[in-house]
């Protein structure tokens, strides 16, 4: 393939790759940075790609990983050699911010398959990688031989690396890359602050509703691990592996079969989200446990939640009636705080509480620990007005993603477009100087954590008051101190 005169083309090392050019933008696809992890690689540490004097079609996008639909059927355009990245950037690049975006999906579904150009007509060279999902990303099991256990993170250090070695031919600075993701992938963005293996590979950082503060698979228990969210002992990785095998009958199995079954047929297994494994090698604890012990980059970093984050509950696999119990053995009072919740529909109150617990909480704990280490943290609380027909006003679990990358082309002239907008000049300001610009001249201008306590408010559709908030934030902070029994750390495995 040798593209037409018109198509731009950048050099290196693994090949020429051939990409499209379209209102000033060009746009590199499918640009493989690592070897398929299939067979004996499947359930390994990623492997670089070779060097090569190929000439390689990047005008497309490559295959995602393995995953089902919502239907519960695989996704025709997914496959395990999917370790690709897509690249966006203006035509006349010079040393631009690059920002690399993570997505979303529970760590069991998702792709890089977004509208990077509207990044990149604003000057920012916008990097999308996809990763290992769902167990073919994240397992410990007897069948499996190996020591890691966090393959879709391991993917993601790759990715950084590779950005480190060659953004600059797309001319983008590799001395100013900043992440960022929503939900999973700010868990994501979260989890790599606090591994060994990410240190230096990025400057600045954004978690968009992640959740640094929630429980995590575990690969070995000890008595000072945090209890689950239940108050319950904390879920062993091997456990939720051989669910996920007994559930496709996998039983008898040998670990050269477990290698050689197909991609579709394990994703099939799974249920619900995929939690990341505290192995000690890469995840060496929950990164609010990490952060709170020093344990984690001290750079610039921006999180924040939205108002309704718990309208992802149902797809958590959690039970309702079960969550509420335990917060009621722990603190039934929370049911004062989140009443007016509550008298609209239960559920509407339990999944209040829940979005408040798994995000907000996070945001919270995480930027003041990073304030403590000495670096500028800003936190936001997204309150813009969702989708009509909405259980109630407010901003639900993933519409700051769809504020960032789509808002503008469908909903062209709204205010989810004026607010997509206001939230990219923002975040690339960030990626830019560390400092977000202000967004709503009412608001004021972001303090940094340290300077003022309080959220900087982006709308107000839920009427939730700064009270309100505090109020919720404070029950919220003492469940976690005791689920968490604050005197466990991190500690490394043999």
């Amino acid at each position: 393939m040798t593209g037409a005169k018109s198509d731009p083309k950048v050099v290196l090392p693994q090949g020429t790759l051939i990409g499209r050019q379209r209102e000033g933008v060009q746009a590199f696809c499918g640009v493989p940075y690592a070897l398929a992890p299939v067979q004996a690689r499947r359930w390994q540490p990623p492997v670089p790609v070779a060097a090569s004097d190929e000439t390689l079609d990047a005008r497309f996008f490559g295959p995602m990983a393995p995953q089902v639909s919502e239907t519960g059927r695989p996704i025709a355009e997914a496959s395990e050699d999917c370790l690709n990245l897509n690249i966006w950037k203006p035509d006349q690049a010079r040393a631009a911010p690059v920002m690399v975006w993570i997505h979303g999906g529970g760590f069991c579904s998702g792709s890089n398959r977004v509208r990077g150009s509207v990044f990149a007509k604003a000057g920012v060279v916008l990097v999308a990688p996809n990763y290992r999902l769902g167990m073919l990303g994240f397992a410990a099991h007897p069948l499996i031989e190996s020591q890691q256990a966090n393959f879709g993170l391991l993917d993601l250090i790759l990715a950084l690396q590779w950005v480190r070695d060659h953004i600059d031919a797309f001319g983008g600075d590799p001395e100013n890359v900043t992440i960022f993701g929503v939900s999973a992938g700010g868990q994501a963005v979260n989890l790599l602050m606090t591994m060994p293996q990410g240190a230096g590979l990025f400057h600045k950082a954004i978690a968009q509703s992640g959740y640094g503060t929630w429980p995590l698979l575990r690969l070995k228990t000890q008595d000072q691990d945090p209890r689950d969210i239940l108050g319950e002992a904390p879920e062993i990785a091997e456990d939720n592996a051989g669910a996920i095998l007994r559930r496709i009958d996998a039983r008898g199995f040998s670990s050269a079969s477990l290698l050689h079954l197909s991609a579709n047929t394990i994703v099939q297994g799974q249920r619900g989200f995929q939690r990341p494994i505290v192995d000690g090698l890469s995840v060496l604890e929950e990164p609010g446990r990490c952060f709170a012990l020093g344990l984690g980059c001290s750079i610039p970093y921006l999180t924040g939640a939205n108002s309704f984050d718990g309208s992802v509950m149902p797809s958590y696999q959690l039970n309702p009636k079960d969550y509420a119990a335990a917060w009621d053995k722990w603190d039934p009072s929370w049911r004062m705080l989140y009443d007016a919740d509550l008298g609209i529909a239960p559920e509407t109150g339990i999944q209040r509480l829940f979005g408040d617990e798994r995000y907000l909480l996070s945001a919270w704990v995480l930027s003041e620990a990073v304030a403590r280490l000495g670096a500028p943290a800003y936190r936001y609380y997204l309150d813009v007005p969702g989708p009509e027909g909405s259980l109630l006003s407010g901003s639900p679990h993933g519409f700051d993603g769809f504020l960032l990358f789509e808002s503008k082309i469908f909903s062209p002239g709204s205010d989810w477009a004026a607010w997509g907008d206001q939230l990219r000049r923002a975040w690339i300001e960030f990626a830019r100087t560390g400092v977000p610009c202000a967004l709503d001249t009412r608001v004021g201008p972001w303090q940094p954590v340290g300077e003022s306590n309080q959220w900087h408010r982006l709308g107000s559709a839920s009427t939730i008051s700064d009270q309100a908030l505090s109020d919720r934030l404070s029950r919220l902070l003492s469940r976690y101190h005791h689920r968490c029994l604050e005197d466990a750390g991190p500690r490394r495995t043999a």
